[in-house]
Parts: C-alpha cells; sequence; structure tokens
C-alpha cells in the first residue's frame, strides 16, 4: 500500500518525521488497506506541494477508473472542477444543487470587450440593458460585461456602428457558479 501513495522509501522513517504532504499520502495509504470500493475523503490536497497536488488527482482518477466511488470534500474548487465528474454543492448544511459536473448549469459568464468606442459602448450598453447586467469600463478601451451574451454585444455595436476590436466570451467557473448557488453568502466571512 506505502508503494501506492509514493511512500515505500519512506517506509521506515519515523512518521513524526514526515512532512504534512507526507502525511496525507500515509492517510490515503490507511484509507486503503482494507480495499473499499467507497473512499470518502476530506480535504485530500491539503499539504501537497503542486506536484504532489497533480500525484493526488491521477492516483483518484486511477481509483475510479478502476470502478471505486470516491467522495471528496473540498474547499479548492477550481482543483475539484479538474478532478470531479458529478459534484454536490452545499450551503449551510443544505444540498444546493447535485449532479453530473457537465450539466451544471452555466455560472455568470462575463464577456471581455476591447473597442476603441469603449465610452460609447458602455453607454450604450447601460442604455438598452436591464439591472441584471454589469458593464464596467476598466480603462479606455476596455469594457467588462456581465449577464449579456457576446452576441447581442456585437449587435448591439453593430447597429449603433461602434468598432469592436476583441469581443472574448469567459464561462463561469465552479467557483463563481458557487458563489452565484449561495448568492455569495458569507463569503470571506470565515463561515463554512
Amino acid at each position: 500500500v506505502l508503494e501506492i501513495v509514493g511512500l515505500t522509501d519512506a517506509g521506515r522513517r519515523r512518521v513524526d518525521g514526515y512532512s504534512l504532504g507526507m502525511r496525507q499520502r500515509l492517510a490515503l495509504a490507511a484509507a486503503l488497506l482494507g480495499d473499499p470500493q467507497v473512499l470518502i475523503l476530506d480535504e485530500p490536497a491539503n499539504g501537497l506541494d503542486p506536484e504532489g497536488i497533480a500525484w493526488l488527482r491521477q492516483f483518484l482518477r486511477r481509483l475510479a477508473a478502476e470502478g471505486r466511488t470516491v467522495l471528496v470534500s473540498s474547499h479548492i474548487l477550481s482543483e475539484m472542477q479538474q478532478l470531479v465528474d458529478r459534484v454536490v454543492i452545499i450551503h449551510r448544511g443544505r444540498p444546493v444543487h447535485e449532479g453530473p459536473l457537465t450539466d451544471l448549469p452555466s455560472a455568470p459568464a462575463q464577456v471581455s470587450v476591447r473597442s476603441p468606442q469603449a465610452t460609447e459602448l458602455r453607454l450604450a450598453l447601460e442604455q438598452a440593458t436591464t439591472n441584471a447586467t454589469s458593464v464596467r469600463q476598466l480603462g479606455p478601451e476596455t469594457l467588462t460585461v456581465a449577464g449579456l451574451a457576446s452576441a447581442d454585444i456585437g449587435r448591439l455595436a453593430h447597429r449603433e456602428r461602434i468598432e469592436l476590436h476583441e469581443l472574448a466570451a469567459h464561462q463561469g467557473d465552479l467557483e463563481r457558479l458557487f458563489f452565484a448557488l449561495t448568492k455569495g453568502a458569507d463569503h470571506g466571512a470565515g463561515r463554512e
């Protein structure tokens, strides 16, 4: 089992000399001792360096490929988005979404816009859209727009004869979706 988690060379060393990452690997080894079909892991990437996190990702995928169920609890949502195929989002102890990662409703997307007429475009967008649309001017030629599709921005710019140099949609990520589903409650307040 130590070989499976990459601790063969450390097998004869005292555990109190292990780094936090090595202790995480040792905990994984202990969890595998009974050859379980279901593993429940709480923050397994805690204490791992980037190489260890990449190893963990591959390790957990291999366990899943063997037909095991691996349930992971984590606050590192960007890492979970790369790892999982199903997600449960819990807010204040209650699930607010459960299902395949691919079926998640889209998080609020943002569109980056670069135009020599950014101010005119910002004003046109503010007049033509609802309060659900957020338009921020980041510089003399740069805007970010949330709540409006890039095609709609392009159509409005065309109609108003506003020149566009760049129009790029950025899909929402799991973290943005989490905050959208929980309405950003307790963000940064240290509450779980």
